[in-house]
């Protein structure tokens, strides 16, 4: 059966419920040349009538060949060689960040399907140039416990394979809007709360493009048969490579989103240097010593040829 894999996002862990599953050249001996000892009488002699042949010569049928099916990419070449790699540079859709706040439940889903229709707008071109067929996420905000295919209660965003839903922590948010409100530097904690809104998002969505072009399930499959820190490592690959896909969106749209500079960018790049491992249980995430050479290596490249995190060395994924 395929893996039904729960990615979430911060420090939270990556579950997983799976249910075990030249030729050689043709060569001829030289043949030796004999010269002929044979003398020609004077006169020819009669020669006997030539003999007809009693069968007909048989004809060769030529073979026929049917093509074969190559066999399907192992899980490693999925996920180290992908054509997502190939599928060059992001075009900006020129996405505007919303004006909605998280001061209701209502405008955080607004905030959250703006930046997502702007996804959905971004990478459609991208995921066909990969060989394959582009579907949008669905979205749900919740502010209570949710119930999900992939089972379980994540304490935070997540997003669920088996049904390609992006599930977004709206109670979270909610609670630090009211709480920055009282902040002396509320103007920071605002502009911070903002990035952490959208670079959510745009990691989930990662997710999904991991999804659709396979790298979610091959990851899945080789994590399942590692244990220990090898497993971890895997979990720690997916999870940067989603932060660096998600900031490829980010970067491509930094001018019309307002991330070109300024206080809204700043937050963004102190809520990278800030959201490793060292904050949570579980080093599945990766430490906030590489996070951020993810998230910047796809902010600036705008490639996805920069997030392939499954050729990086170890010390890069640690």
């Amino acid at each position: 059966m395929l893996p039904i894999v729960v990615v979430a996002a911060g420090a939270v862990a990556l579950w997983m419920w799976t249910q075990v599953n030249g030729p050689d050249d043709d060569y001829t001996s030289p043949q030796p040349t004999y010269t002929s000892t044979y003398e020609p009488t004077e006169e020819p002699t009669d020669t006997a009538e030539p003999t007809v042949p009693t069968t007909k010569p048989t004809r060769t049928q030529p073979t026929r060949t049917t093509p074969t099916t190559p066999p399907p990419p192992s899980d490693s070449d999925v996920v180290t060689k992908n054509r997502i790699y190939k599928s060059g540079a992001q075009r900006t859709v020129n996405c505007r960040e919303s004006g909605a706040r998280a001061n209701s439940a209502a405008n955080a889903r607004k905030y959250y399907a703006n930046v997502l229709n702007c996804l959905n707008r971004a990478w459609p071109r991208q995921v066909a140039l990969s060989g394959k067929t582009f579907a949008p996420p669905r979205m749900i905000a919740f502010t209570g416990p949710v119930s999900t295919p992939c089972s379980g209660n994540a304490p935070s965003s997540f997003y669920c394979s088996s049904n390609r839903t992006i599930y977004m922590d709206a109670a979270t948010d909610l609670k630090r809007y009211q709480q920055f409100l009282r902040y002396p530097n509320r103007t920071t904690a605002m502009a911070f709360l903002r990035a952490d809104m959208s670079d959510t998002v745009a990691h989930e969505y990662g997710h999904h493009l991991q999804n659709l072009t396979g790298i979610l399930r091959a990851s899945s499959n080789i994590q399942y048969d590692r244990s220990g820190d090898a497993a971890l490592q895997m979990s720690r690959r997916l999870e940067l490579q989603a932060s660096c896909l998600g900031n490829v969106f980010l970067g491509a749209n930094k001018r019309s989103y307002g991330l070109n500079g300024g206080l809204f960018k700043s937050q963004l790049d102190w809520l990278h240097a800030h959201q490793g491992d060292e904050y949570g249980t579980r080093r599945d995430h990766g430490s906030r010593e590489v996070l951020p050479r993810w998230a910047n290596a796809g902010f600036k490249t705008l490639s996805p040829a920069a997030c392939n995190t499954y050729v990086a060395a170890a010390t890069y994924v640690r």
